[in-house]
């Protein structure tokens, strides 16, 4: 809650008017819901029965609906899950006392959307940083301006690119980088969350499939970047069977660029324990590697696991 202030300048926006949410306001059904959940205490999205069409593209009820608005204006918060549902509840009652909720000036939202970025993403453009912001990119942009002649930021050149960084950050640059350990990567990573910045900074074009017509999917429904040697080498689409304990390796794909196979597959296979492991799995089954000279490597690490 230490940072909960800087989302009230977006909430304030949603609550006039100036910024739209992804639906509609029914300024109805949303004092009716508002007023239930003020009564009855914390509720769910299951316990609204409406008769509503369902819109957009995961089909919301208009309960739902309502309440994600109310939740973006910040009269509601989440006070917990059950079952992965949300658990919806007045501000008041979920706000741990004490929080700061005094409303930050722009400028300090703007320094703060460029501190936080740099500090978690280690460099950043105005653009990555104002990803998904409305109307805020030019203000990052003076704002780099601003820290860069106070000496907050540094510009750094990368490739053909300017980007920006912290003091700090660039201090780790003397420390070795951990090459040997390998990461299996949710496709909703902050490092690959921009396909843009990806493709810049790794030469690295990722697409999660699972919104693309199965005929036309390269590498998979889920498929997962794999991080190795300080860059992003390979994809690999999974399917846990936890009935059976069995995580299905439907697709390894290898990028061109990707030598030194022998020791990326010693890496693989230790993360791969990990992995199995997340997904209550206790054992592995290789359906198939592109190309396809990668599989006899991949399954005999995968035996050798099963040993």
């Amino acid at each position: 809650m230490r940072d909960y202030r800087q989302s009230l300048i977006v909430k304030r926006r949603i609550a006039d008017g100036e910024q739209q949410h992804w639906y509609m306001r029914d300024e109805r059904l949303m004092e009716s819901v508002l007023k239930r959940i003020t009564d009855e205490g914390p509720l769910m999205a299951k316990d609204f029965v409406d008769s509503g069409k369902r819109t957009g593209a995961w089909g919301s009820k208009p309960a739902k609906r309502a309440l994600e608005t109310l939740f973006m204006m910040g009269d509601l918060m989440i006070a917990g899950r059950r079952n992965f549902h949300k658990i919806y509840d007045l501000t008041e009652r979920v706000l741990p006392e004490g929080t700061n909720t005094t409303m930050p000036t722009l400028a300090q939202h703007v320094r703060f959307l460029i501190t936080r970025f740099l500090q978690s993403n280690g460099l950043g453009q105005a653009a990555e940083i104002a990803y998904l912001l409305k109307n805020i990119k030019p203000l990052v942009a003076n704002g780099l301006q601003e820290m860069v002649a106070s000496g907050e930021v540094k510009p750094i050149g990368v490739g053909d690119h300017v980007y920006y960084a912290l003091p700090d950050s660039l201090e780790l640059l003397n420390k070795p980088l951990a090459r040997s350990k390998l990461k299996i990567l949710s496709p909703f990573d902050n490092l690959v969350i921009q396909r843009k910045r990806m493709q810049t900074l790794f030469g690295f074009d990722y697409l999660i499939e699972c919104y693309v017509p199965s005929a036309k999917r390269r590498y998979g429904y889920f498929s997962l970047p794999i991080l190795w040697d300080g860059k992003l080498v390979a994809r690999m689409d999974c399917r846990a069977d936890r009935k059976e304990s069995l995580l299905h390796i439907l697709h390894l794909a290898t990028e061109s660029n990707l030598d030194r196979l022998d020791a990326f597959f010693i890496a693989l296979q230790k993360e791969l324990v990990v992995f199995a492991k997340f997904n209550d799995c206790s054992e592995l089954r290789l359906h198939r590697t592109s190309p396809g000279k990668c599989k006899p490597l991949l399954q005999k690490a995968i035996h050798s696991l099963m040993d």
